[in-house]
C-alpha cells in the first residue's frame, strides 16, 4: 500500500502569502479564510472595515466573465445589491480582476465591498486567491484607501 500525504504535488494546498496590516487593525479568525484582518476600533458605532483572503480551486474556465457572473449572483441575493464594472490591476506581479459592489445589511446598513481575484493553473485545476475588503458605505472615503493599500501589499509566494 502506498502512503500519500497532504500537501502533495497533486494537491499542493494554498500558497504562502503576506500582506501589510494597517496600524490600529487586528488579525482575527474568520471561517474559510487564510487571512482576516479588521479595524481594531473598540466600541465603534459603525461597521468595521475588514479584509479577508480566501483560497480555493476551480475547474476552468474562470476568468473575467465568470467572476462578474458570480459577483452578480452574490449581489442578487442581497438587499439593494449593486455591482460595478470589472476592473484590472497588477499586484505583486500578478494580474487581478475585480469589481466593487454594495448592498444593504439589516444590522450594518449599507456595506461596500471590493473583490479581487487572481488564478493560476495547477495540474488540472485553477488555484484562485480572492481578496475582499468590506467597509461601511458611509465610511467609503475613510476606509476605501486603507483597504486599497492592504490589497496592494498582498504578495503571493513571497
Amino acid at each position: 500500500m502506498t502512503q500519500i500525504s497532504y500537501p502533495s504535488e497533486v494537491v499542493p494546498g494554498p500558497p504562502r502569502m503576506t500582506l501589510d496590516m494597517p496600524e490600529g487593525w487586528t488579525q482575527v479568525w474568520a471561517p474559510d479564510t487564510l487571512i482576516a484582518i479588521r479595524d481594531g476600533a473598540q466600541g465603534a458605532d459603525h461597521f468595521l472595515a475588514n479584509v479577508v483572503v480566501r483560497f480555493y480551486q476551480r475547474l476552468a474556465p474562470f476568468g473575467p466573465d465568470e467572476i462578474h457572473a458570480e459577483l452578480g449572483e452574490y449581489v442578487a441575493q442581497r438587499r439593494e445589491g449593486t455591482l460595478g464594472v470589472l476592473k484590472h490591476q497588477e499586484v505583486g506581479g500578478r494580474e487581478f480582476v475585480g469589481a466593487d459592489l454594495a448592498f444593504v445589511d439589516g444590522e450594518a446598513g449599507t456595506v461596500g465591498q471590493v473583490h479581487w481575484f487572481t488564478a493560476q493553473k495547477s495540474n488540472d485545476v485553477l488555484d484562485v486567491v480572492q481578496i475582499t475588503g468590506s467597509y461601511a458605505g458611509a465610511r467609503k472615503e475613510t476606509d476605501y484607501g486603507t483597504i486599497d493599500g492592504v490589497v496592494d501589499s498582498l504578495r503571493i509566494n513571497p
